[in-house]
Parts: structure tokens; C-alpha cells; sequence
């Protein structure tokens, strides 16, 4: 299981590879958190998706979030009052995560800075991509659990949610979130499920090679319910380089541009080779906030209906 890290895409490409939240107010790394979640169930044992065996012997109150996606989850399960620490930048929803003091270490913040996190003293520290590194395990040696949750789809999302929920004493408020997600999803997968899928293309980045998702990604999961038939279902990986010629060749109905691509839909149509595709030919080019479908957490149902509306317009009246 694996998910692409969005705070990542910039550095990869340089390199030639490339909800609804309820906000509780940005907690300062000097003032403590109020005590929040229920303390029965305690000590908890999880296994998280690394195979990294956690326990905890109380809820966590001080938790570093060292993923956009899982800042979002806390403040959806209307806990951002616990979250002491984040990654970076890319921790901009709800607005209230903009004030949590940032770790991301190096130049692209890809590693967290040892000294910032443990002068946060967080009794939780939240990841949420694959493979193990070692400044987890320098953590995990000063006495910092690090849990990791990787979602690869939208009901994989939805499990490790209640995960989190039961690791932070919170495990009804993640069944009531997750429980409207589904409603949510539903609805959308309903109002498509009548119509022929459309065949697609989801550009992640572009230059020179044009970088796109496949079968194990969380937004290839996402394009199959918004009613896609993605013309990279044979990819190999989950985040292959694709030709022009081969995108050519597959001609996709619609073309969809990740808002982090740095591409625009303007810039999508005056592309070398590019004027030969249905979906330029007959605009339906479109513009994806990559937020919403790239970031597994509360709001990737917005990011659903909007990849269903930009496919099947027709069955959104």
C-alpha cells in the first residue's frame, strides 16, 4: 500500500522523476492541550502499515501530524486542539493548521526536524507514506510512537480513519465521520453508475514526461468511482511516466490536470502533439484541486463529486 506524497511532487519532479474539518483552534507548542478522548480501551495495541506494532497506554494529547492528509483527519474528528506539530506548508486546511508550528526539516521539509519534534514532546507522531526511514526510528529511541497509515483507496481511507479514531480515544467520531463520507461517496457513485465510464487520463506532473497515476493509487480508485475507465489501467506502478505517443495513441475523452502540476488548461492544449487529443479537441480539459483527490482524508468526497461532474456533467443536471 502506497500513497504518493503530495509535498513531495515538487522535488520529484525538479529531479527529472517527479472536510470538511472542524477546527478547534491552532494549539502553540508551549501550552498543553486540553485532555480530550475517551480513555476506555486503554492501553490500545495497533499495527500499523508498516508493520510497526504501537501501543499506547493512554489518548495520545500532544500528536505531530508529518502528513497534510492526517492533520486534516484530526481536525475532521474535531481534534485539532491535540495537533502540537505539522509538516509544512502543505498543512493549510482548515485554516486553523496554518498556525501549528511547522518540523519539516531540509529543503523540501521531506524529513522532520529530531530537535523541533521532541521539543513538542508529543506522545504521538502521525505519518502517512510508505517505507520506513531513519529518523523513525530515532524517534521510536526517544520514547516517540510513530504510527503510519497509508491509504490506496477510498475504503482503505475510511479503515484507517477509524484507526486513527481508536488510537486517539476517538473512535466514535471517526464511525460518524466515516459513516457520512459513505453517504457522500454513495451519492455520487449513484448519480454516475447509469451513464457509460468515460475513458481519462489524470496528468500528476508534466516536463518533459508526463507523470500519472495507475491500479493502487488512491486517486486511480477515486477516477473508477467518479465513473472513469482510466487509459492507464495496464500501468505497471502506481505512479508511472507515460509518453505523449502512448497518450496519443489511448486518446482519452477527458484529460485531468492536478492543480499541482503547475500546468493549466491553456498550457494542456499548446503542448507538442498534444492538438491530436479528443479531449483538447473537444475541451473537456480540466483542472483538478489536487487537495481534494490527492489527499486522503475527510474532503476527498468533495474531490469525488467534482472528478464525477468534470466526467458525466449529464448526470448532475
Amino acid at each position: 500500500m502506497a500513497t504518493h506524497p503530495r509535498w513531495l511532487l515538487g522535488p520529484i519532479l525538479a529531479l527529472g522523476l517527479v472536510a470538511a474539518g472542524c477546527s478547534n483552534g491552532g494549539p502553540t507548542s508551549g501550552v498543553a492541550p486540553r485532555s480530550s478522548g475517551s480513555s476506555s480501551g486503554f492501553p490500545v495495541t495497533l499495527t500499523d502499515d508498516n508493520g510497526v506494532k504501537v501501543t499506547l497506554a493512554s489518548p495520545p494529547q500532544r500528536i505531530v501530524t508529518f502528513a497534510p492528509s492526517m492533520t486534516e483527519i484530526l481536525f475532521g474528528l474535531g481534534e485539532g486542539n491535540r495537533v502540537v506539530g505539522v509538516s509544512g506548508s502543505s498543512d493549510n486546511y482548515p485554516p486553523a493548521a496554518k498556525r501549528v508550528e511547522r518540523i519539516g526539516a531540509g529543503e523540501f521539509g521531506t524529513e522532520p526536524n529530531i530537535e523541533k519534534v521532541v521539543s513538542l514532546h508529543p506522545d504521538l507522531f502521525l505519518y502517512a507514506f510508505a517505507g520506513t526511514a531513519s529518523w523513525m526510528s530515532r524517534l521510536r529511541s526517544l520514547g516517540i510512537p510513530v504510527f503510519t497509515a497509508i491509504s490506496t483507496s477510498f475504503p482503505d481511507l475510511l479503515h484507517d480513519i477509524r484507526t486513527v479514531g481508536g488510537l486517539i480515544g476517538r473512535s466514535q467520531a471517526a464511525g460518524a465521520l466515516t459513516s457520512r463520507m459513505q453517504r457522500s461517496a454513495a451519492t455520487t457513485e449513484r448519480a454516475v453508475a447509469a451513464s457509460p465510464a468515460e475513458t481519462c487520463f489524470f496528468e500528476e506532473g508534466y516536463g518533459p514526461a508526463v507523470y500519472t497515476v495507475g491500479p493502487g493509487s488512491f486517486i486511480y480508485d477515486l477516477l473508477r468511482r467518479a465513473g472513469c475507465d482510466p487509459v492507464t489501467s495496464g500501468a505497471k506502478t502506481a505512479y508511472p511516466q507515460w509518453s505523449v505517443e502512448a497518450l496519443v495513441k489511448e486518446n482519452p475523452d477527458v484529460y485531468l490536470v492536478d492543480s499541482e502540476s503547475g500546468g493549466s488548461i491553456s498550457d494542456v492544449r499548446r503542448r507538442p502533439g498534444f492538438d491530436a487529443l479528443a479531449a483538447v479537441k473537444d475541451g473537456r480539459v480540466f483542472l483538478v484541486n489536487g487537495d481534494l483527490v490527492a489527499r486522503p482524508g475527510p474532503r476527498v468526497v468533495e474531490g469525488l463529486a467534482a472528478l464525477a461532474k468534470d466526467l458525466h456533467p449529464g448526470a448532475f443536471g
